[in-house]
């Protein structure tokens, strides 16, 4: 690169927010599937929704982190769900109601701190076995 791009080129963007929590998501989740049995996950409707509550607890964490509102929370929450749950986005109504599970059902909730908890030994404290901890959740569920 010339002296004249280090002095009139254009400066590559920052990363927004959201794209900053998406990455950091998807690095925890991958390290939370590695705990995971997940053809018992698919067969079992009641733990994939441990497991969402359980990494919305992370991605409601940094989105505070952020000062991401409520709407940008569920729009991260929404991509997350088509990614690792392939749930089409016509279904997005229901995640609403899920989010309300996930505080009204003690089991739920019970994820959604786990994950809250986990993620933050995880990331700040760099506690890479923390993440492992998800699948022993549902051993015992």
């Amino acid at each position: 690169m010339g002296l004249f791009d280090k002095l009139f080129g254009a400066k590559p963007r920052e990363p927004e927010a959201g794209e900053i929590i998406g990455k950091i998501i998807d690095r925890f989740a991958t390290a939370t599937i590695m705990g995971i049995d997940r053809e018992d996950l698919g067969r079992f409707p009641a733990k994939q929704y441990k497991v969402m509550a359980f990494h919305y607890g992370a991605i409601e964490e940094l989105c505070r982190r952020h000062a991401l509102d409520e709407g940008r929370t569920l729009g991260i929450f929404v991509v997350f769900i088509d990614k690792y749950f392939n749930m089409p986005v016509s279904e997005t109504g229901s995640i609403t109601e899920r989010l309300q599970g996930f505080n009204s059902n003690p089991d739920e909730r019970r994820y959604l701190e786990a994950g809250t908890d986990i993620f933050r030994r995880w990331h700040d404290d760099d506690d890479r076995r923390a993440p492992l901890e998800l699948g022993e959740m549902l051993k015992n569920a």
